[in-house]
């Protein structure tokens, strides 16, 4: 599948024209993990990755649970992550833990603030899109409680 048409099917790029999704995709760079850990919690922020193939796991560590792990998600191919560090520059939240090989596309956090200042509709798209993310955020912690 070519990278544009994989990204048009990505949540955070589908609100994103053609000529948005060949731009990104122009300053991605394909990445391979092998099993083990991709990123760790507080890791500086260098951009966001997407799953094209396998699987990974995102974990956090709660200071007050004596190290016990708690699993947030599954992530799968088309799934994300980084994209917090990607807006704010701010450490990684999480650990994203490789289950077996996993192969990522990934876009450094200097060309998408590049891409963002130079278009606004692209700007607006991807505010959309975190939009959309943070209110499912929000949906899952309120069942939480």
């Amino acid at each position: 599948m070519e990278t544009v048409e994989f990204l048009s099917q990505i949540d955070i790029f589908k609100n994103l024209q053609q000529s948005d999704l060949q731009r990104l995709a122009g300053q991605m760079t394909e990445v391979s993990f092998p099993e083990g850990d991709i990123i760790r919690d507080n890791d500086a922020a260098d951009g966001l990755y997407i799953i094209k193939t396998g699987n990974a796991k995102v974990t956090k560590t709660a200071a007050e649970s004596a190290g016990v792990e708690a699993v947030l998600a599954i992530l799968r191919s088309g799934n994300s992550f980084g994209e917090l560090s990607l807006i704010d520059g701010l450490p990684r939240s999480a650990n994203v833990t490789a289950m077996g090989p996993v192969e990522c596309y990934f876009l450094p956090r200097a060309s998408f603030l590049m891409a963002l200042r130079e278009d606004p509709v692209l700007a607006l798209g991807m505010l959309i899109a975190l939009a959309g993310m943070v209110r499912s955020a929000d949906q899952w912690v309120s069942q939480l409680i």
